[in-house]
Formats: C-alpha cells, structure tokens, sequence
C-alpha cells in the first residue's frame, strides 16, 4: 500500500513505537491522526510533525472504555473520514508471576492491547468493509509466541492480540480489508521505566537478540505496510528463534524456562 496521502490512526501514540511510527508515516506523506490519554504529550509529538511539515491530528480517549472509542471514532470520521489504517498499538502491562498479579490489573492488561484493538476495528471496520479497502495493524510481542516465566498476563493479552488479527484475517477473507500483525523483541522505550521489575524478568536468552529502537521498529512497521507484509517482525534474529521453536518447540521453552525469572 503506498501510504502517501494516506490517512493513519494510530493509538498510544504519545510516545514510544506509537510516536516513532506517527513521524515516519508523516515524513512519507500519511496524515496522521494521534490517539493517548494525555493530550500535551501528544500535542508535543504532533507539533514535531509539523515542524517538520507534515499533517497531525491529536484525539484524546481511553480505548480500553468502549464508548470512549464509540464518540472517538464519531469525531474522527466527521473530522477525517475513516482512516486508511488503523494501528492498535495502545497496550502496556507490568510482567509479574501470576500470583503476584491483581485480579484488576489482569483485566487491565487485556483490556489494552486485546479489547482496545478489538473496540477500534470494530468502530471502524463496517465503513472500511463498505469502501471495500482498508489495513488493519495489530501489535502484538514476542512473549505472544513464545512466553516466560514472570510475565503471565503481559503475554496472554499478546497472545491475544495474535488470536485476534488470525480471527479477524479469517472474517475479512474475500474483501479488500487487510490486516498486518508486528511483534518485536526488546525496544529501548518508556515502557521499563513505566513497569518497574519488569526489565529483570527478561530471560537472559535476550542477550542473543539485538535491542530495538522504537526509530528502527517504526521504519520496519512502514516499510510492511508498503510491501503490503501480513506478518513484520524484528529483529531478524527474533525470525532465527521463532524457527527454533517451531522445530524444537521443548529445546526452546527449556532455554527461556532456565534463563527465565525464579522467584525469590
């Protein structure tokens, strides 16, 4: 899909993945409309879009609030029309063994990424089904594939969205509604410092796997979108341990079980 002149809501997009992929859109010519919480820290990203002399829109809303995201996607749609794509990157999560986790914070980590993502296609998905064109992007994780002990609920709701963007590809079959999953490994953002503990729950098996910025994942997410990618992981050697686990699915829960967190 060329994505010039392409309109594109992305959500968590006040920092992080979500800010680095709302730049990157924009310098190819996508107008980019940005949806968080917190509306100065978005104002602060789409004013460096501008600067920069591309187009920004800034939306406020919890997508994990159902009507929340029913008066977002009414005011966008009578703003912007409905979006060309639409990425649910919006999700966050501290990494904890199950019974260290509050019930209320289980619900909270699938309620973004997992019900968000769900809330958003669902609000705009009937006008993209009706233009018959439209790229849904799905972000998920590493620990969607592959968890480790210490991080129970986090990969649950990344294994849901998995489930989700396979579902949804199987509903959209015969239209020209696409979708696009992307999974990285480790990206340097506000995340660890946001999740305290969560950094040294990584297995040591990380050590193999090259550190991602959230400049270089937003440069490979657009470069899915334009080779028109169903799946886009990075780095490649996160490619290298996925085949190791479909080919040696218990050497390789064996290696993150034994490099993985031990409770104390």
């Amino acid at each position: 899909m060329k994505i010039q002149n392409k309109t594109m809501l992305i959500t968590g997009a006040s920092s992080g993945i979500g800010a680095a992929t709302a730049n990157a859109a924009a310098r190819q010519g996508a107008e980019v409309i940005l949806v968080a919480r917190t509306q100065s820290k978005l104002e602060t990203v789409a004013n460096d879009i501008r600067a920069a002399g591309g187009k920004a829109h800034v939306f406020t809303a919890d997508v994990s609030d159902p009507e929340a995201v029913r008066i977002l996607a009414k005011q966008v749609q009578a703003a912007h029309g409905t979006p060309d794509i639409l990425f649910n990157n919006a999700g966050a999560g501290r990494w904890l063994f199950t019974d260290e986790t509050e019930m209320e914070d289980a619900a909270e980590m699938m309620a973004a990424p997992y019900l968000a993502a769900f809330y958003l296609t669902r609000a705009f998905l009937p006008q993209m089904l009706e233009r018959d064109s439209g790229l849904i992007i799905n972000m998920s994780s590493i620990a969607g594939f592959l968890p480790w002990p210490g991080a129970t609920a986090y990969a649950a709701a990344r294994w849901a969205m998995r489930g989700f963007t396979e579902a949804l590809r199987a509903d959209l079959r015969g239209t020209k509604v696409r979708t696009m999953m992307t999974a990285f490994a480790k990206v340097e953002s506000d995340f660890w410092a946001n999740n305290p503990g969560s950094e040294e729950k990584l297995p040591g098996a990380q050590a193999m796997i090259p550190v991602l910025t959230p400049e270089r994942v937003a440069k490979v997410i657009v470069n899915g979108i334009r080779w028109n990618r169903r799946n886009v992981f990075a780095p490649l050697m996160m490619y290298v341990v996925l085949g190791l686990y479909y080919l040696f699915p218990p050497i390789t829960r064996w290696l993150l079980n034994f490099t993985g967190a031990r409770r104390k």
